[in-house]
């Protein structure tokens, strides 16, 4: 059969159209995505895990004791200092930044104590109740970070309850700064506000010294009292440096300085004639703290620490070493995260559910 001349050609254009336009569709369908047989180099990103709501929780064990007490002969009566110390801090956030918190600490001395009642008895220290924010703000230009929390002090402790506090409020502020030179470092300074709420500006005995006042007309108030003042304001504020070279490596250091104010002396006898020229109705005071942190699992960090709380002034009216006196300690800690305990766990049950 013959083909006209035109109809020939008619094909072959056809032809070499759909031959061109094969080409066109591939380059079209590689365009919207559909690889046709070619390596994609880029690998996908890994979608980020989200924190824990409960990060910041963990389990402390302590074991503290004195400097001073390792050395008989430091003092003229040795009086040699060892306790353990049991944490619980829960936190929890509502988002990346917002949080509510609470933390509660018993003490038990291993050595002979001298300010309790039982012998081996452990010391609940007061419940504290928190709610905040971490770097909630970032200042422009310098890269400040912001921090804000309110802590409340009920009084579950026999010191607190001696002291007849009811309440403690405490907002605090805290302004830091990371950088990356070597390792992760971060400044941070810090001041705190606290009031207290008492029922007495004075502390009390837990019983009168004359048991038979309940009898007399004008009650005990006058024989439970101590004379020593209760504190209505404070003021802590201190400056804090950290430095982590390594994941599982870091060190820290920290010293603040804390002035109490005591309630007032009212009732001025005019048959006294001597007035003290300087105030006292403050008391001055001063934390340090340095510390190597290691972590060799998620769940677990170690901390070994040099811990000095120093008065202003030691009995004989002589001023202390804020780093080193007679109150300066050594602490090893254990910290159970609850945010690595319960990843690593989680892991270990879809491990073993996978195999």
């Amino acid at each position: 059969m013959r083909f006209p001349a035109a109809s020939v050609a008619t094909v072959l254009l056809l032809a070499a159209a759909a031959g061109l336009a094969a080409p066109a569709q591939a380059a079209g369908a590689v365009a919207e995505g559909e690889d046709e047989g070619e390596i994609n180099l880029v690998a996908p990103a890994e979608p980020q895990e989200e924190p824990a709501p409960w990060r910041g929780s963990e389990f402390s064990y302590r074991n503290v004791a004195t400097v001073s007490g390792m050395d008989r002969s430091s003092e003229l009566t040795w009086n040699p200092y060892w306790a353990m110390e049991f944490g619980f801090k829960l936190r929890w956030y509502f988002d990346e930044h917002w949080f509510a918190g609470a933390r509660l600490d018993v003490t038990r001395e291993v050595t002979e104590a001298d300010d309790t009642t039982y012998a081996g008895e452990a010391w609940v220290q007061d419940l504290l109740l928190s709610g905040g924010g971490t770097r909630f703000v970032t200042i422009p230009g310098v890269g400040i970070d912001v921090s804000a929390d309110v802590t409340l002090t009920l009084p579950a402790s026999k010191v607190s309850q001696a002291r007849t506090l009811y309440l403690g409020i405490g907002p605090n502020v805290r302004l830091s700064r990371g950088w990356e030179w070597g390792g992760d470092w971060e400044v941070g300074y810090h001041v705190r506000f606290n009031s207290y709420l008492h029922e007495a500006t004075t502390a009390e005995l837990e019983t009168p010294l004359i048991p038979s006042c309940a009898g007399s007309g004008q009650g005990c108030e006058s024989f439970v009292n101590t004379g020593v003042r209760n504190a209505q304001w404070r003021v802590q504020h201190g400056v804090d440096l950290s430095y982590q070279p390594l994941g599982w490596l870091g060190f820290s250091a920290a010293f603040e300085h804390i002035v109490d104010w005591l309630y007032p002396i009212e009732g001025d006898d005019p048959r006294v004639s001597w007035e003290n020229e300087s105030p006292t109705d403050l008391r001055h005071a001063s934390a340090f703290e340095v510390e190597a942190t290691f972590v060799p699992w998620p769940a677990l960090e170690i901390g070994v620490g040099y811990s000095t709380i120093s008065p202003q002034l030691a009995p004989d009216s002589t001023y202390y070493n804020p780093f080193y006196n007679r109150y300066t300690t050594l602490y090893l800690d254990l910290r159970l995260e609850i945010e690595g305990l319960v990843r690593q766990l989680t892991e270990a049950f879809e491990g073993g559910s996978a195999t």
